[in-house]
């Protein structure tokens, strides 16, 4: 496994670091292969010193070893490739063409590979800190950010930990200062061990899942506060969208650029430069995935959840030194972001949405918007697969259906809450406690098909694109599978498909019970 220079030094070999953010020709990005979250000889269980676990040989572990190489060293092995010619689409930038294999140009030849990975247990630690809320301290607003790095971690995860840093010392400081504590409890959280499978997190949620799953509000996530300087980045639920942009507007922008133009919050620059296709006057929020710390929440816990950061352009694939050796404080402090103005506003808004979250007296969630994703999903679905689904007699009536009707619902509660005695408490709770068992309602303790391991069956992501967002994935993959599977084998896999929608549609007509005050 390589880095291709067509993706990661698109403006040649002279225009790399130290010149330039693109990836030198020396640069390696480590990572994990393994898929699946948490400590694999624990599954579905705490890896706490009381825990069962599996012998090593029963875990999920990657049997074959992998090693990834810089592109440098990619040349002496591709330039000597025999076999057919690769696809044009198949072609990089490294001054040869590609060929497939099998086998080397000339008979004889050989790779040899020398890979040097030992699986050991070790024990990794998760730091915790609470500001206790002073009216409802049962109540928690959760910031993340994990701790370890695979090399020196200039910008994953530390220029993510010097937000976090800053953020918990201004908040530490206020309440020391004047005697402020926000209305429900602050809990800063810094993870261990999440570059390999997200275990401290994973493991966390495991442990607290009861706690966590009655009385958490929502989780605030920052990996790394920058990969570029272009553009903000959120990956959220649904639900945090009306705070998410209300708080991107009240952020300075940190662009000298943008602000001459008259952009002159991190809103603005967002919704200009990476919109959202369907609305483009609203920046492009995108859903949830994997990959980092809110997976635990999000997707088996069903607590609403986010991660910001500033990107680089779209034209970019990934942060190209990301995970090497080269991913130093120079290079944040060279070519990021002198004078950490960009860090300072991911700070910024990172607190903003902890404090509106903490402090509001009704939490600002938005169901409308929530309502309109699923029906777009559902949509999407009716689209791509409606022929197949119709073609085995299963009808998508029950399960649209339902999603209006959560779209109902959210519309009759939103206009409920104008009205709302807010002086009373009891009414405030109840209100409180309706709005979270909203993304609670959307959990499958079942699991999803083939992914017992993920309970959320909206956000869930994808078993073929782990980072992105698939909605529905449970539906989606399922027939996928069928539309590849061969005839004999699609039986077992229709049965599959109706029976996650009919829970698909239950969940849906639950999220919509739960914002009424009625039993049935």
């Amino acid at each position: 496994m390589y880095s291709d220079p067509a993706d990661y030094a698109p403006a040649g070999p002279d225009f790399v670091y130290p010149h330039s953010s693109y990836m030198p020709p020396s640069a390696s990005p480590f990572g994990t292969v393994k898929l699946g979250d948490g400590d694999p000889l624990t599954p579905f269980y705490p890896a706490i010193e009381s825990a069962f676990r599996i012998p090593e040989e029963e875990a999920s572990l990657p049997k074959i070893p992998a090693q990834s190489i810089s592109y440098d060293d990619a040349w002496q092995i591709l330039s000597r490739m025999g076999g057919a010619v690769a696809p044009a689409s198949w072609q990089g930038n490294l001054n040869n063409t590609y060929h497939t294999g099998p086998g080397l140009a000339h008979p004889g030849w050989k790779v040899n590979v020398d890979v040097n990975n030992n699986n050991t247990q070790t024990t990794t630690y998760n730091v915790v800190g609470v500001i206790t809320g002073h009216e409802e301290p049962d109540r928690y607003v959760i910031l993340g950010n994990h701790l370890d790095a695979w090399l020196f971690g200039g910008l994953d995860p530390n220029s993510g930990t010097a937000a976090m840093l800053e953020l918990s010392r201004v908040f530490v400081h206020l309440r020391n200062e004047t005697g402020w504590r926000p209305r429900r409890s602050l809990v800063f959280c810094g993870w261990g061990a999440e570059e390999y499978m997200a275990v401290g997190s994973t493991e966390w949620t495991q442990q607290f899942a009861k706690q966590l799953s009655d009385r958490a509000v929502a989780y605030l996530n920052v990996d790394m506060a920058l990969e570029g300087n272009y553009t903000l980045r959120t990956m959220s639920s649904p639900l945090l969208t009306d705070a998410v942009f209300e708080s991107a507007k009240k952020i300075p922008n940190p662009d000298p650029a943008e602000v001459m133009v008259g952009r002159k919050s991190v809103y603005t620059t967002w919704a200009a430069r990476r919109p959202d296709p369907l609305q483009p006057d609203t920046p492009l929020l995108q859903a949830i995935g994997s990959g980092s710390d809110y997976m635990g929440f999000q997707h088996n816990l069903g607590i609403p959840s986010m991660d910001i950061c500033y990107t680089h352009d779209n034209s970019t694939i990934g942060e190209p030194m990301y995970h090497t050796l080269y991913e130093t404080f120079a290079v944040v402090d060279e070519i990021y972001d002198k004078g950490f103005h960009f860090h300072s506003a991911v700070a910024a808004m990172w607190g903003d949405l902890a404090v509106v979250l903490s402090e509001s007296k009704v939490l600002p969630f938005s169901l409308v918007s929530y309502a309109a994703f699923i029906k777009r999903a559902q949509d999407h679905i009716a689209q791509r697969y409606g022929d197949l689904i119709r073609s085995q007699n299963i009808t998508l009536k029950y399960f649209t259906d339902a999603g209006q009707t959560f779209n109902t619902s959210a519309f009759i509660f939103n206009k409920a809450l104008e009205s709302l005695d807010l002086k009373s408490p009891l009414v405030v709770r109840r209100v409180n406690d309706q709005l979270m068992m909203v993304e609670r309602s959307f959990i499958d303790p079942r699991g999803l098909p083939k992914q017992p391991e993920l309970n959320h069956v909206i956000t869930a992501p994808s078993k073929n694109d782990a980072y992105s967002s698939t909605a529905f994935a449970g539906l989606v993959d399922t027939l996928a599978d069928i539309e590849e599977a061969a005839e004999e084998d699609r039986q077992h896999l229709w049965r599959t498909f109706a029976e996650h929608l009919a829970a698909v549609t239950h969940l849906l007509e639950t999220a919509a019970k739960v914002l009424s005050g009625d039993l049935w």
